[in-house]
């Protein structure tokens, strides 16, 4: 989109995790297996978010965080962020009942407020979260380098120092996947099924690749994308990709437009030009800004007006 500024993540070295108290994520687990077991997997519909309050999961966190995270990129690039930020935040409430906003986990608080793209991306992908072996992952992201078509690895430029971090798991299953060492490294860590790059991401959407398609690149062929249940969740399939249920089966499959492209700057700064820090891949940023009066209300209209027009369209195509 014209005169948007693109924002994404930026790491800090990995030795600083333990200082900043993210060991669900990066440290050596106490379990044979690590991962939160989901055999049934109910939704969360609000997230307490220490120091700020308990929000709504669907119309106010996540838009919140695809935004301050990943804002100016293309929609189906923007629905892997989603998915991921769900993922991550359901790992974090199934470990510690809560999640910290900003250097810790996931950014909700930034300058500025969730655009219509934003809002969109989360409520195509309602309540979808990803899963191995009906554990909930912990859904590293970074970065990454500049990447190119048609393979959109990251070769180019990596002015945030994050491409290390990133896994290419396209094709590969079980203990064949490259694990990111930003998590602990074990074929017994089920939550770490590697590292999806946010310019890798926006590379792919530009091509054409679903959101689906993007998340099983970074973390496997076997990733199970399985969708919650609960009030909070719209019963429509979202556009773009298979969506599959617990068991692996898939429950619905339609196809998308075209992705919206974003302007692809490779800088690591937010639309409203303050800067985010990655410091584990698990989420944080540093130094955001403080966001002015979020609108959970707001967002929940905006919402409404997507879903809205998207039934309409829907609709005029059916006739």
């Amino acid at each position: 989109m014209p005169g948007k500024k693109a924002s994404f993540r930026t790491l800090a070295p990995v030795a600083t995790l333990a200082a900043l108290g993210l060991v669900a994520c990066a440290s050596q687990p106490n379990s044979e297996t690590t991962g939160s077991s989901a055999a049934a997997l109910d939704a969360y519909c609000t997230a307490k978010v220490n120091g700020v309050g308990t929000l709504d999961v669907e119309t106010d966190y996540l838009p919140h965080v695809v935004h301050c995270e990943n804002g100016g990129a293309p929609l189906e690039s923007l629905k892997a962020q989603a998915v991921a930020a769900r993922s991550y935040l359901y790992y974090k409430l199934d470990s510690s009942g809560s999640i910290d906003d900003g250097q810790g986990d996931q950014v909700y608080s930034c300058a500025s407020e969730p655009d219509a793209d934003d809002i969109e991306a989360v409520a195509e992908t309602s309540g979808i979260v990803l899963q191995y072996h009906d554990a909930t992952i912990c859904s590293f992201f970074v970065a990454g380098a500049d990447a190119t078509p048609p393979d959109c690895v990251g070769t180019g430029s990596d002015p945030t120092g994050t491409e290390a971090y990133v896994t290419y798991n396209q094709g590969t299953s079980g203990s064949g996947i490259d694990q990111t060492t930003l998590g602990y490294v074990s074929p017994t860590n089920y939550a770490n099924r590697g590292c999806m790059s946010q310019l890798g991401s926006r590379c792919l959407a530009d091509q054409g690749d679903s959101f689906d398609t993007i998340l099983k690149f970074y973390y496997g062929a076997d990733i199970g994308i399985v969708e919650a249940t609960g009030a909070c969740i719209t019963a429509s399939l979202p556009d773009g990709g298979s969506i599959f249920g617990p068991d692996g089966s898939v429950i619905g499959s339609q196809g998308g437009p075209a992705p919206q492209k974003g302007d692809g700057a490779a800088d690591n700064s937010s639309n409203d030009g303050s800067t985010l820090d990655e410091s584990s891949g698990c989420a944080i940023s540093r130094d955001a800004g403080k966001k002015g009066g979020s609108s959970a209300l707001g967002i929940a209209l905006a919402l409404f007006a997507v879903t809205r027009a998207r039934r309409r369209g829907a609709a005029a195509r059916s006739r």
